[in-house]
């Protein structure tokens, strides 16, 4: 690890703690580099609080990417490539802290619950195929064997590479490892501007006034709208409304569901989320009750063991979309790095991303996929 370090900057400032920023953090940590980072509130409490924490790249590939955009393949194949570093990252961080991640990769399963959903299943299949997901399809006597909790339907996709964690963990924990690997947090302190010396950005000024200096800035900085960055490098928020229901064990699927209309998952504490909306362009955090109700039919629809349930929490929160609804890492002036727009897919994709980063530092060789995401890409700018 020593050899690595030598090729990144001697002091590394990441500026935003959620999902991308705490990866990037534990990648450099990791690799024996000096970091800080730097979070408004405390790490982990933004979009990353608010998410799913699904682990989803089957899923994700095959029913939310769109399959005739310029970069599909690479990004079905990055994503994957996430979800792999995701078995070894899991259990490293984990080792470092006695919270716990709730990682775990027992499958994610897309139900048909309307005949006219097998249609939806077959164009998946074959995007399967397609990104090299591996898939099964499973008829509706088998589905109702493997998930009884379920409604009845017509039979589903099932995605056994795909996973979650507990997204309401992962700050605590990745903080307790990048601190035990030397990495310091500084926590409620929003950052008000860059610092720019002799044409490179030196660190970062505070809305309290303080100076933080470093040898390379890396934004982090999700859905929120960095004045400092050119309009092609600006977020769009995605506001995304969640909801939890009262304790209901009994009703608990199994496997994460991700239907067509609602996803449903099991978390620690007998915890069962379920959402999400999609908001375009909306960046307040309040929630409204017909979205809430919708959400909660959907819910008590595919998983008739909530009829009569009560929803106990409702929240948003905002995803963070790049122009081109790709993610953004890379250089973008001497001495300041991006890690942005991971969209829908912060948890899954913050991995990769932080690899990226080190690819883009030069501390490990370059792939096709950094030249993909990067900051210079023409789709940007159009």
């Amino acid at each position: 690890m020593r050899s690595l370090a030598q090729n990144l900057p001697d002091h590394t400032l990441i500026v935003g703690g959620g999902a991308v920023g705490l990866a990037c953090a534990w990648a450099l940590v990791r690799a024996g580099a000096q970091v800080s980072l730097v979070d408004a509130q405390r790490v982990g409490q933004g979009a990353v609080w608010a998410s799913g924490g699904m682990l989803a790249a089957g899923f994700e590939a095959c029913f939310e990417l769109e399959p005739e955009h310029p970069l599909a393949e690479p990004y079905a194949a990055f994503l994957r490539s996430s979800q792999r570093l995701w078995r070894d990252w899991a259990p490293e961080v984990q080792a470092l802290s006695r919270q716990s991640l709730g990682y775990e990769q027992q499958g994610s399963l897309t139900p048909a619950f309307q005949a006219s959903d097998r249609a939806r299943l077959d164009q998946g299949e074959a995007l399967a195929k397609r990104f090299g997901v591996l898939t099964e399809r499973v008829d509706a006597r088998t589905l109702a064997q493997i998930e009884p909790s379920l409604a009845r339907g017509h039979g589903a996709l099932v995605f056994p590479q795909d996973g979650q964690i507990d997204n309401r963990a992962m700050g605590g924990v990745f903080a307790d490892a990048i601190k035990a690997k030397g990495g310091e947090l500084i926590e409620q302190a929003r950052v008000k501007t860059l610092l720019r010396q002799a044409g490179r950005v030196c660190g970062v000024i505070l809305e309290d006034g303080r100076e933080l200096q470093a040898d390379c800035v890396v934004l982090a900085t999700g859905a929120e709208r960095f004045a400092d960055l050119p309009d092609f490098a600006r977020m769009t928020p995605v506001k995304g409304q969640m909801i939890r229901f009262e304790r209901a064990r009994h009703a608990a699927p199994k496997r994460v569901v991700r239907a067509l209309s609602i996803y449903l998952a099991a978390k620690s504490g007998d915890r069962l989320i379920a959402g999400a909306s999609s908001e375009a362009g909306l960046s307040s955090l309040d929630t409204d009750e017909e979205t809430v109700l919708r959400l909660a039919r959907a819910a008590q629809a595919a998983l008739p063991g909530l009829e009569g349930a009560s929803v106990v929490e409702q929240w948003a929160g905002l995803r963070p979309q790049s122009h081109d609804a790709m993610p953004i890492v890379g250089a973008l002036e001497p001495g300041l790095q991006l890690a942005l727009g991971a969209y829908r897919n912060g948890v899954l994709a913050a991995p990769a991303m932080a690899v990226m980063l080190l690819e883009a530092l030069g501390a490990t060789s370059r792939t096709a996929a950094t030249d993909y995401f990067s900051p210079e890409r023409l789709a940007l700018r159009c």
